[in-house]
């Protein structure tokens, strides 16, 4: 458990997260520009970590010059929703 709380403490992962949750896939190109902040290799640091706590999956598509493309799982989902309501809430007045 000590793993998925650190994950919400990485820099770009809660945007990350939600970033995901707007589509079925990324790419992973699509994503840093959007996130617009950070590295590859931060933003590949986080993607990493979310991977190996089974919130996102990804793939190399081999017919287009081998992008990556990201999405999430279905435990990613639900997290990306539950953030998504929490800001909502804290954006109440």
């Amino acid at each position: 458990m000590r793993k998925i709380e650190r994950w919400i403490e990485r820099t770009h992962a809660v945007d990350i997260l939600k970033q995901l949750s707007r589509k079925d896939k990324m790419y992973f190109t699509e994503l840093k520009n959007i996130i617009g902040e950070g590295s590859s290799s931060t933003i590949n640091i986080v993607l990493n970590e979310l991977e190996a706590i089974n919130l996102i999956e990804e793939k190399i598509e081999n017919k287009f010059g081998g992008k990556r493309y990201i999405w999430l799982t279905p435990m990613g989902k639900r997290i990306a929703e539950k953030l998504i309501e929490i800001e909502k809430i804290l954006k109440e007045k």
